[in-house]
């Protein structure tokens, strides 16, 4: 009995394989055409159910983390494709995966055209993973932080380019879906990062987005904005005394001065 389980999940493995490679070439089609074909591997999991799950899991991850090394992405991307559908309650797996399409694979490519499409495809795979994996803060910080470190232009050259597709594709500003998330971080107490540091970054992306608005002649968004992060800021030096590294109060006071600011266009702009 034991030779004929081994005899069968070989051949699983080599039916998983065949479909492996059609939904490769199916992806590099794509990559030329700019269209998603039909994913063959859906059915897979029927085909890998009871005790070979686990071992199948086991074999794909192996083998994922060889084509991490080797670079060799697409491949990567179906892999952990497949992880997912086995194991879709797994939030280290549509982390691993969204930051794979958002930052290896996009990096690939020249065009921001290109870039964005692999962008917008792994924040889509992280989305879909949060509404498979409802009470998993360390997905939802992942996918918050994604949000604003991706539309930041001091790391990303076409950084305004993204926040305008954003815009037109998905109807969002990432700087309110990063403080969504962020936010639903908190209250699902995550277990991989540290909640002072989530409760930093909120503080910091509503900087950001202050500034983003400003820049964008917003002023009264730019204000609004300036205003939220500084009584995030209020909160946390209250919360956190013992915090005596993080410059809170320079903060504050920057962003007082901030708000001096846009106060003072705001009224040449009612006069």
């Amino acid at each position: 009995m034991g030779r004929r389980k081994r005899i069968l999940f070989l051949l699983l493995l080599l039916c998983g394989t065949f479909f492996i490679n059609t939904w490769i070439a199916s992806t590099r089609n794509s990559t030329v055409t700019g269209v998603f074909r039909y994913d063959p591997t859906e059915n897979i999991p029927l085909l890998l159910l009871g005790g070979f799950r686990g071992i199948a899991v086991d074999f794909l991850w192996a083998r994922a983390l060889t084509r991490h090394e080797e670079k060799r992405y697409y491949e990567l991307l179906t892999i952990n494709n497949l992880i997912a559908k086995l194991q879709p309650d797994f939030p280290a797996v549509w982390i691993f995966q969204a930051w794979n399409m958002a930052y290896n694979i996009a990096y690939e490519w020249d065009a921001p055209q290109n870039k964005w499409k692999w962008i917008r495809t792994g924040l889509h795979f992280a989305k879909k993973g949060a509404a498979k994996n409802l009470y998993s803060g360390d997905l939802f910080f992942e996918l918050g932080y994604m949000y604003l470190h991706l539309f930041d232009q001091r790391f990303f050259k076409y950084a305004t380019y993204f926040r305008e597709q954003l815009k037109k594709d998905d109807g969002e500003d990432n700087y309110e879906a990063s403080l969504y998330w962020l936010r639903r971080s908190l209250l699902n107490a995550p277990k991989l990062h540290n909640i002072l540091a989530i409760e930093r970054t909120i503080c910091h992306a509503l900087s950001h987005a202050a500034l983003c608005a400003e820049k964008e002649g917003n002023f009264d968004k730019a204000l609004h904005y300036t205003e939220s992060a500084m009584h995030e800021w209020e909160m946390y030096r209250m919360s956190h005394p013992e915090d005596t590294l993080t410059r809170i109060n320079e903060f504050i006071s920057m962003l007082e001065k901030k708000r001096e600011f846009l106060q003072g266009i705001s009224k040449k702009d009612k006069w």
